[in-house]
């Protein structure tokens, strides 16, 4: 299992990490708990394409779909589920045992565009976002699913967030995996793997 939950942590950080193109760096970005959403050059303009993660990391995720909003993912197996806090959320995943790690979805109507694109380009949203969120530590546009989504990481106040967004069906999408600081390095893995699976589409 070990070793499922390691290959998993691997290919999240290939995935979110185009930088890393060799097993050597590969092995030093998780030897360094640095699964960086990018490299230290701001190539903002460049779009990835990246298929939706699937990895369930050993039986630590499961597959999830909500037919009455319309969205998939992977969710961690054994966490509690919170349904709608009008004007906070859609959906909240809370680990049983530390719930200050969570997941959390929330949409909003958007009518200005049919893409993320069209609220603004990648890194001046995350630096707006930023003002809120703390320290923005990783940005870059992937597509996925036909889909346009802009990936952030940001650290401040012995907290890390990873968060996702992207504009569908009228919608503005925001995914957001939190965890203290203190619990990163055993959560990172996952959480790549959470957001990267997350469609709003079934």
């Amino acid at each position: 299992m070990r070793a499922a939950r390691l290959l998993a942590g691997v290919a999240a950080a290939a995935a979110l990490n185009p930088s890393a193109t060799t097993r050597r760096q590969l092995g030093a970005g998780l030897a360094g708990g640095g699964l960086a959403l990018v490299a230290a050059p701001p190539a903002f303009a460049e779009v990835l394409d990246i298929p939706p993660a699937t990895t369930k990391m050993g039986g630590l995720l499961e597959k999830y779909a909500d037919v009455n909003r319309g969205f998939r993912l992977l969710k961690p197996t054994t966490w509690n589920q919170f349904d709608g806090e009008p004007g906070a959320y859609d959906v909240r995943w809370v680990d049983v045992v530390a719930p200050a790690e969570s997941v959390t979805l929330s949409t909003s109507a958007y009518g200005a565009g049919s893409s993320i694109e069209d609220l603004a380009a990648v890194d001046r949203l995350g630096a707006k976002l930023a003002s809120a969120r703390g320290t923005l530590t990783g940005a870059r546009a992937r597509r996925s699913a036909d889909i346009l989504f802009y990936d952030f990481s940001f650290s401040g106040e012995g907290r890390r967030e990873l968060l996702t967004m992207c504009v569908h069906k009228g919608r503005l999408w925001q995914l957001a995996a939190k965890a203290p600081e203190a619990s990163w390095g055993k959560r990172e893995a996952l959480y790549l793997n959470v957001v990267g699976s997350f469609v709003p589409k079934l």
